[in-house]
């Protein structure tokens, strides 16, 4: 009898290995990244047989009995009960109660085939590269009888984050702007290969704009084109002169989502955010330029994936936090760059001249600068490219106006230099521009005239005085005759 059972056992076992012994994680294409280390855990050892373990008893890492004694037949019918799940989560589930995964592994290596092993039942788990940033990410572990030679290829791509400016119907890295200008902005998510196993998927934007930047609160969230912003947390912290603003976006349950009408997310999704920021009076001028970047907090075990839902999320949720390991992807990050033009004022001789006043006008642009006294400049702060005249609205006493001057200002996305077309208008190593613009003292013409008319004047009123008196004489020597 007790043969039988034994027998029965095995035959048992046999069948539970042929559906659970190789449990793959799935992967779409080439993988951008693969675990470069991995843990081997032994939970049982037996003998081996065109796929059948017989005998079998505890390993090193198995957890519900002794290394070396018996299993039992109650654990290898729960796992007979798993060989028709169709998810290898649920046969997860079972496999995993029974695997001590903090012992320490049986082997702990980079390759993806191992020979000469003991028979048995081994679990596969990878191990991310946390201290560097890089891989960080768990597969589905892999579960396999060996005899003697464990080969596996677990595969997957992380999640991954781009920032981009919008420009039209382009997407950049780098762009110009002039202050008071609106930036916008474009975020692309992604998901992994390996989507489906999870159960629960948390997903959370860190969005860091600079003290140049000003946030105009109009963040929108679309995917598939459908608009799902509310069903995502959006906040954002006040702005700060030093340290610009973080804005959150995040949802607890990624694939909740899969329940409110009209939307899909799978492993092929592509989460959209749409945003502006005004670029402000506290930008740097030229220089490093005003960035702004994001990073991706996501879920990244799906081992350790919680229960799930079945029914889509809340509207307007408060802000949530990850029940499960989560993984990041380093930070991407694109820059608005701005510059000056400063004005020197000087009379012929290289003196400086103050007093006069400048307009700068185009490109939305009309301000006003009056040169300074001591220094002979006016600067204008916060342009980008576009066309621009200056006009000299107020000259100094006793010098000619000037002409107006236009130059044009471009910028050059791939050595982040302004470039002017007037010779003029000159673009130094600090990226900032420069004009010298020399007044001219008014013209002394010359006069015509010797002494003038003023002596004729006099002599012409001594002439008539002297007739009058002569008349008057004249008339009393008539009166006496």
């Amino acid at each position: 009898m007790m043969k039988k059972v034994k027998k029965f056992a095995s035959m048992m076992l046999a069948l539970v290995m042929s559906f659970v012994m190789a449990i793959p994680v799935f992967a779409a294409g080439e993988p951008k990244a693969v675990p470069d280390k991995y843990q081997i855990f032994q939970i049982f050892t037996g003998d081996y047989h065109q796929g059948v373990l017989s005998n079998v008893k505890w390993g090193l890492n198995g957890n519900g009995g002794t290394q070396g004694q018996a299993v039992s037949d109650t654990i290898l019918k729960e796992l007979q009960d798993v060989k028709d799940a169709t998810a290898d989560t649920e046969k997860l589930a079972v496999i995993t109660k029974y695997v001590n995964l903090s012992s320490t592994p049986y082997i702990t290596g980079d390759a993806t085939k191992y020979e000469n092993l003991p028979n048995g039942y081994y679990l596969v788990r990878n191990t991310p590269d946390t201290q560097n940033g890089e891989n960080d990410f768990y597969t589905l572990y892999v579960v396999q009888v060996v005899n003697g030679t464990l080969e596996f290829s677990p595969k997957g791509d992380v999640p991954e984050t781009e920032k981009k400016i919008v420009e039209g119907q382009n997407r950049v890295d780098i762009n110009e702007a002039s202050i008071g200008d609106a930036v916008n902005y474009e975020i692309t998510g992604t998901l992994p290969t390996n989507f489906a196993d999870y159960k629960t998927y948390y997903y959370e934007f860190t969005d860091n704009l600079s003290k140049g930047l000003t946030y105009n609160s109009d963040m929108s969230v679309t995917i598939g084109g459908v608009d799902v912003t509310r069903y995502f947390y959006i906040g954002a912290t006040d702005y700060n002169q030093t340290t610009g603003t973080i804005i959150t976006v995040a949802i607890r349950d990624l694939k909740a989502l899969n329940y409110v009408e009209g939307v899909t997310v799978d492993k092929d999704s592509k989460i959209i955010l749409t945003y502006s920021a005004t670029l402000n009076q506290n930008a740097v001028i030229a220089g490093e330029g005003n960035p702004n970047d994001v990073k991706l907090k996501y879920s990244n075990d799906p081992n350790n994936s919680g229960t799930g839902t079945e029914e889509s999320p809340e509207e307007n949720p408060e802000r949530p936090t990850p029940e499960n390991p989560t993984g990041e992807t380093p930070k991407d990050e694109v820059k608005t760059y701005t510059t000056e033009l400063t004005i020197l004022k000087n009379d012929e001789n290289s003196q400086i001249l103050a007093g006069a006043e400048f307009t700068l006008t185009g490109n939305g642009t009309s301000a006003v600068k009056t040169v300074d006294s001591v220094t002979g400049l006016a600067t204008f702060s916060g342009l980008g490219a576009g066309t621009y005249t200056i006009t000299e609205t107020k000259t100094p006493a006793g010098y000619n106006t000037i002409a107006p001057i236009t130059f044009t200002l471009t910028f050059d996305t791939d050595t982040k230099m302004f470039v002017s077309d007037n010779s003029a208008v000159t673009v130094g190593n600090d990226n900032k521009l420069d004009i010298t613009i020399i007044n001219k003292s008014g013209t002394q013409l010359p006069s015509t005239g010797g002494i003038g008319t003023t002596i004729f004047y006099v002599i012409g009123t001594i002439l008539v005085l002297a007739a009058a008196v002569l008349l008057i004489t004249k008339k009393r020597m008539g009166e006496k005759n």
